[in-house]
């Protein structure tokens, strides 16, 4: 009997050519005791992390083509530059109720298809949006057009947001989890949408920028339709994998029970929405000071990558030690610590040093802290399917960043005949004689004082950071099931986990 069952367990691939590493575990049995079952992890895995990556990076860049240089789109389509961020809004807008449409693809019908229509929609929008520079088409109808074509292409970016924890939950092991997780929410796309924009608006036009963007997202269109076969492996990589998670309703009804995912879902939703209205509104707090829209995109892009390394070095630390809570919250602390330190240096003439390093330490642990909080919440949600968690958590961030985003603009105020004279965010010399002569930007909107509006930015950002620390505790429900082997494969252990601490 033992023999036989031990034999049911070996799970051997013999026609896979792909199969890297074994990763072998025990779970007992009443009859046997402990019976090896042996998880696969395959070389694919890496094709599919970078495809995601190329899938996240497109649309992140689609997000970001107007908000580093929103003067100058102002300007090229002739509306107001609060027109121009709504682009950028869009984002969020739309992926408020596309968040559910993505949970609901994801965890109905798998990653494959859901990543196949998220692809092609956004290699259409991206097509779109170019029809606005050509002749043929009406001035009056330039930006009506680009309208069009950045809301199809936002309409699919929850899908792979949403994916990133599927893909490293389903294909990698345990102890590659939380990096895999990092490099597939590592916002390489907020790195280099805020500083490709200026530099190749100044040399090559608004005209090459938006042809130039089209590329990327038809590329990973082709590489999903002909390189992504399945949206699992074989054989899973960990115990986790091969559990069954629970039916999209009834994992919706069961993760909105558990108190320290609805702490997540406030707290660390508001995080990201403050990183993300930055990342929206940038030039425009930073112009008013006499900084250029090129030295914005540097701030957000440098603020970007030490995101990225910091992110890398989180996601090895918490994959070695496990301390997601505890490297969750002084990420947090650091963060809000040094946006206030922006707050205190931005008004302030010629502080270009300071602010780059404070931003840096802002990117550094806000951006670093994502891929841990993601990772993190998989732990306390286990075993509900991956998409409605993080999509639940994306909704939240996209709901908070439109108030927030609202609220910082509501809080502006008249420039000051100072901030007149050295402002930037006015570039050409017909707008600044237009507003010589009449007191008006012409057909370009006056720019706003920020001050108060960073001022209370930095507060939210201290009291969410204060908030979290003081109320978030995490029951590490994957981690437990995970050590204790309790759960036999393809059934929840819903049952064995306690609904909260």
């Amino acid at each position: 009997m033992a023999s036989s069952e031990n034999a049911d367990h070996q799970l051997i691939l013999s026609d896979d050519h792909d199969s890297e590493v074994n990763v072998a575990d025990t779970m007992p049995n009443s009859d046997s005791g402990n019976i090896p079952r042996r998880y696969k992890v395959y070389r694919r895995r890496w094709f599919v992390l970078v495809l995601v990556c190329l899938l996240a990076l497109s649309s992140q860049l689609l997000w970001l083509t107007y908000s580093p240089i929103a003067s100058i789109v102002a300007e090229y389509y002739k509306v107001s530059e609060n027109k121009v961020n709504i682009l950028s809004m869009m984002y969020v807008f739309i992926s408020i109720p596309m968040g559910f449409v993505a949970t609901w693809l994801l965890d109905s019908y798998g990653l494959r298809p859901s990543l196949l229509i998220g692809s092609w929609v956004t290699a259409i929008g991206s097509l779109i949006r170019v029809i606005s520079v050509f002749d043929f088409v009406s001035p009056s109808m330039k930006f009506n057009v680009v309208i069009v074509g950045q809301s199809v292409s936002s309409l699919v970016y929850p899908i792979f947001v949403s994916c990133v924890t599927k893909v490293s939950e389903n294909w990698f092991p345990e102890n590659e989890r939380a990096r895999a997780t990092m490099l597939m929410s590592s916002g390489a796309g907020f790195l280099l949408g805020n500083l490709l924009p200026p530099i190749v608006v100044q040399q090559k036009g608004i005209e090459f920028l938006l042809i130039a963007y089209t590329i990327l997202p038809c590329l990973a269109a082709l590489l999903t339709t002909f390189g992504l076969h399945s949206s699992k492996p074989p054989t899973p990589p960990s115990l986790s994998a091969a559990t069954d998670v629970e039916p999209y309703w009834i994992g919706l009804k069961k993760v909105l029970k558990i108190k320290s995912y609805w702490v997540m879902l406030i707290l660390l939703g508001t995080a990201g929405a403050l990183f993300n209205t930055i990342n929206v509104i940038a030039e425009e707090v930073y112009c008013i000071y006499g900084y250029t829209p090129t030295f914005s995109g540097l701030v957000l892009g440098l603020q970007s990558g030490v995101g990225l390394v910091g992110g890398l070095a989180a996601s090895i630390f918490v994959d070695k030690t496990k301390l997601f809570d505890e490297t969750l919250k002084v990420l947090q602390a650091f963060g809000s610590i040094s946006i206030a330190m922006v707050t205190a240096v931005v008004t302030i003439p010629h502080m270009e040093i300071p602010i780059i390093l404070f931003n840096c330490l802002y990117g550094l642990s806000i951006a670093a802290s994502f891929p841990v909080a993601l990772e993190l919440t998989m732990e306390i949600t286990y075993p509900v399917a991956e998409g409605t968690v993080v999509g639940l958590l994306l909704i939240s961030m996209h709901i908070q960043a439109t108030v927030i985003t609202f609220l910082m603009e509501a809080l502006s105020q008249p420039m000051t005949e100072s901030q007149r004279i050295h402002q930037k965010c006015v570039q050409h010399h017909n707008s600044q004689s237009s507003w010589q002569q009449t007191g008006h930007y012409g057909s370009v909107s006056e720019p706003r004082d920020m001050t108060v509006a960073m001022m209370v930015y930095a507060g939210l950002a201290c009291f969410q950071c204060i908030a979290f620390i003081l109320c978030f505790k995490a029951n590490y429900r994957r981690m437990r099931a995970e050590k204790s082997h309790h759960a036999p494969v393809n059934s929840s252990i819903n049952a064995d986990v306690p609904e909260d601490a």
